[in-house]
Order: structure tokens, then C-alpha cells, then sequence
């Protein structure tokens, strides 16, 4: 993997991720839309792209729109103040890949 990414449980329990700045859209991704109930209707769509069956998805969830592209996937914060950057982009596979990270830390959560 590209990104240094770390998910880890918070003091209350809850689940949390550390991502570069560069890619700082994944938290809300991940603690908004995704949150604890599991990524596969986001993972459907990337491999929808990624095998080719569609050159581009887009998935809006409570804070963040996704428009994948089989290199690139933009992330925009649908909620951004004015002075913060609204977007980010990540390549699909990496994006992918932290989505899976995502997903096996939700699991072992819950089966410990």
C-alpha cells in the first residue's frame, strides 16, 4: 500500500483512522458514510469499475460524494466550510485497499 494508514479503536471505541493529508477525505468517508456498517456497496461500485463493466460511479453518502474513475477516485466533502478544501483525489486501487483495511477492522471488532 502507498498511504501510511492506521485504524484504530478511540477511547470510547469507536473506530478511527490516521491517513496522510493528502488523501484527509478517507476519515470522512469512513466515519460518515461507510462508518461501521460495512463497505460493500462502495467496494461494488469500485470493482464495477476496476474490472472494466463501467468506466465511471458515483455514490453520494451523508457527507461524501465519490466519482471513481478505474485510475483515480475523487473524493468531495459535500459539507466543506468555505476555507477548507472540498476534495481530494486517491487511486482507486488504494482507495480500495483501505476500504478492505476498513472492513477486516470493523470484523475483528465485533468478533473478539
Amino acid at each position: 500500500m502507498k498511504y501510511n494508514v492506521r485504524i484504530y479503536e478511540d477511547s470510547q471505541g469507536m473506530l478511527m483512522i490516521n491517513v496522510p493529508d493528502e488523501i484527509f477525505l478517507v476519515i470522512d468517508l469512513l466515519l460518515s458514510d461507510v462508518q461501521e456498517d460495512g463497505s460493500k456497496l462502495w467496494l461494488d461500485l469500485i470493482d464495477k469499475v476496476l474490472s472494466e463493466q463501467s468506466s465511471y460511479e458515483e455514490l453520494t453518502g451523508n457527507a461524501c460524494t465519490i466519482e471513481i474513475k478505474y485510475d483515480v477516485t475523487k473524493i468531495v466533502n459535500e459539507y466543506a466550510e468555505e476555507d477548507q478544501k472540498a476534495s481530494c483525489l486517491i487511486e482507486t486501487t488504494e482507495l480500495k485497499q483501505i476500504l478492505l483495511m476498513w472492513d477486516d477492522a470493523v470484523k475483528n471488532k465485533y468478533t473478539e
